[in-house]
């Protein structure tokens, strides 16, 4: 038990150092306080629902990898061109995932864990293809690692936080399926609909 336990640790590490470069070239800012955040609720929400925590969480590490060297420093907070990148990121940051899952240490991991979690990464934006609950809990994760005030910094200007507050009450809010996540979501919203970036 204690060596799994520490195989984990190990490989949480490992996830971490490799996503972390690939990260700070995203969205300057922006990308590692709010995968650090996506890992965090990706635990916890697994956790709750008994899903493979370990999945979800090197999943939450990975799911951004693909924005990388995709935005000049003032691009990456304007909400229409992250929204332009988005596809384009979940192909990439698969790819970029499934190279690194195949190294060494990865194999620690069963092909399965491996396959789930470049699928994961794959199709994580994909809102309307998303059912399995894995699915659901990496965009529920994805979702409130945006809007934790606690844990992350809005980047978009006041009118690209609006255009996402309403596209997550339209698209995402409805997908939210388990009930530590629409909770946790009733809390976090109206605070970040509130939030002025200006002050």
């Amino acid at each position: 038990m204690a060596e799994r336990e520490n195989e984990i640790k190990f490989i949480l590490q490992k996830t971490e150092a490799f996503a972390t470069p690939f990260l700070e070239q995203g969205r300057g800012g922006w990308d590692i306080a709010h995968t650090k955040a996506v890992v965090y609720y990706a635990g916890l929400l697994a956790k709750n629902e008994g899903q493979d925590t370990v999945v979800l969480q090197i999943a939450a590490w990975l799911h951004d990898i693909g924005y990388f060297g995709q935005f000049t420093e003032s691009d990456g907070s304007n909400y229409s061109a992250v929204k332009d990148k988005k596809e384009l990121h979940m192909q990439i940051g698969s790819e970029m995932a499934r190279k690194f899952l195949e190294s060494g240490e990865m194999t620690l991991l069963t092909t399965e864990q491996r396959e789930r979690t470049v699928h994961l990464v794959e199709v994580h934006d994909k809102l309307e293809e998303l059912e399995a609950l894995d699915e659901i809990i990496l965009m529920e994760a994805d979702t409130l690692g945006a809007i934790d005030l606690d844990r992350v910094i809005p980047s978009f200007d006041k009118e690209g936080q609006i255009k996402y507050a309403d596209g997550l009450r339209k698209r995402r809010q409805p997908k939210f399926r388990t009930q530590s996540g629409i909770i946790i979501l009733d809390q976090l919203l109206p605070k970040f609909e509130e939030y002025d970036p200006v002050n």
